[in-house]
């Protein structure tokens, strides 16, 4: 799309949003009304997030192989992350939290962990190798 239709789309979003606004501030629209609006923009921000970046992977492949590779990692990561997490719940929480949920939270914070130490050692690996050239 040009970006002339691209700003044309995003300042009437941004007028419909602004309009809307003063208008319940005014109490002339619902809450509801509000809440529907705002899940439409999420609608359109999860499609643009998702479909964009698959025309920019088409129509150029060969940068789409290291986003691809670097989507194939975080896959890997999280597969391993729920290989190792435990399902345990105590008994004071039996009647809150079930045993699959415990196994999600699990494995989220274990990538977490694994990304974060993944972060600090490039970090330093970066600092390292410039000490040396």
């Amino acid at each position: 799309m040009s970006d002339k239709l691209m700003t044309i789309i995003r300042l009437s979003l941004l007028g419909i949003s602004a309009l809307l606004g003063i208008l319940f501030y005014l109490s002339a629209v619902s809450e509801s009304l509000l809440i529907t609006w705002c899940y439409i923009l999420l609608f359109i921000s999860a499609a643009a997030a998702i479909i964009f970046p698959i025309i920019i992977m088409a129509q150029n492949p060969k940068n789409a192989k290291t986003a691809l590779l670097g989507v194939g990692l975080l896959v890997v990561v999280f597969g391993i992350s729920y290989a190792m997490a435990g399902s345990e719940v105590l008994p004071a929480y039996k009647d809150i939290v079930t045993e699959s949920s415990s196994k999600m939270v699990g494995a989220g914070l274990i990538a977490f962990y694994l990304l974060g130490l993944g972060a600090i050692g490039v970090a330093v690996f970066s600092e390292i190798s410039k000490m040396f050239k």
